[in-house]
């Protein structure tokens, strides 16, 4: 019997450090992921995107500077 794994898909500029792994690992177990997969993406410029299922966490400074843009 296979288990269905609920994945958490991480987007980030740059390669993250071994802290913010295991900030980003305790915060997507706290979800009720068992898995994560790291994609590296320059154009989010900064910060993270969290997806899980069909929630999304953007904390991503291209968003941010987008939303900036569309209130002036």
């Amino acid at each position: 019997m296979s288990k269905n794994r609920n994945i958490a898909k991480i987007v980030v500029s740059e390669k993250p450090d071994d802290d913010i792994v295991r900030k980003i690992a305790d915060f997507v177990e706290k979800l009720g992921c068992d898995g994560v997969k790291y994609v590296i993406d320059p154009e989010i410029i900064g910060g993270i995107v969290i997806r899980v299922g069909d929630k999304v966490y953007d904390g991503s400074v291209r968003t941010r500077l987008e939303t900036i843009r569309q209130a002036l």
